[in-house]
């Protein structure tokens, strides 16, 4: 069973970041864009189903966690961002919409709460503990998303896009969950490539894609931003 499980969760891990390319590059709204936009969705899917399963059948450790709340996130944004397709049409918020955001706020709170002690048990015993930081900083980020979320649900108002809410979201979020992804691919397969690799390679594994792809985003996002005049609140 674990194998099989291994086996799925790569392969598809691996389509999705094949696909999600298209998307990204293709014209938004057409047949290509939509098509392998929903491939994206569905490898993401199963992504999180798997990366879950395995948890639960295999040896805990720091790692094995981290990459777990990585795929629930990297899953979350890929949904929200799906989901913003459809505020184009008014649709309300459903109990699905609170419960994927509820479960990335727990999910958040325990990453942030399981880094905190790693880091007070290092510091304890006068060492550091990277890992510790790794956890409470994506917690942190993941919690912000959430927290967003659920103001928004609360008062649709706050929107910080306004009317077009439901574009700049579906672009921060899918993009969002492509970097997670590929930060999730990279942390299992740098110590292949580099295996006497020091501590830096792997710590600049950890946070280069985040800081290459966010400034990717940032700038398309501001680019439309312009081209659009929006004003965010």
């Amino acid at each position: 069973m674990k194998p099989f499980l291994i086996f799925l969760h790569v392969f598809i891990g691996f389509v999705a970041l094949a696909v999600g390319l298209i998307p990204m590059f293709s014209k938004k709204g057409g047949r290509l864009h939509n098509v392998t936009g929903l491939i994206y969705y569905w490898s993401m899917v199963i992504v999180a189903i798997t990366a879950l399963l395995l948890v639960v059948i295999s040896p805990l450790n720091d790692g094995r966690l981290f990459l777990t709340g990585i795929a629930i996130f990297s899953f979350y944004l890929c949904f929200t961002g799906k989901r913003s397709l459809k505020q184009r049409s008014g649709t309300p918020t459903r109990w699905y919409d609170w419960g994927i955001s509820g479960l990335m706020a727990i999910t958040a709170l325990a990453m942030i709460t399981y880094g905190s002690s790693l880091l007070f048990r290092s510091l304890a015993q006068q060492t550091f503990d990277m890992m510790g930081i790794l956890f409470i900083v994506f917690g942190i980020f993941s919690g912000t998303n959430a927290r967003y979320d659920f103001r928004k649900y609360l008062q649709p108002s706050s929107a910080k896009y306004g009317s077009k809410e439901w574009f700049f979201i579906h672009i921060e979020r899918m993009g969002g969950s492509y970097i997670a992804t590929f930060t999730a691919f990279a942390l299992v397969n740098v110590r292949y490539v580099f295996p006497e690799a020091p501590s830096s390679v792997y710590i600049a594994t950890w946070i280069m894609p985040g800081m290459i792809g966010g400034m990717i985003i940032g700038r398309v996002m501001r680019q439309y931003l312009s081209k659009r005049k929006v004003l965010t609140t």
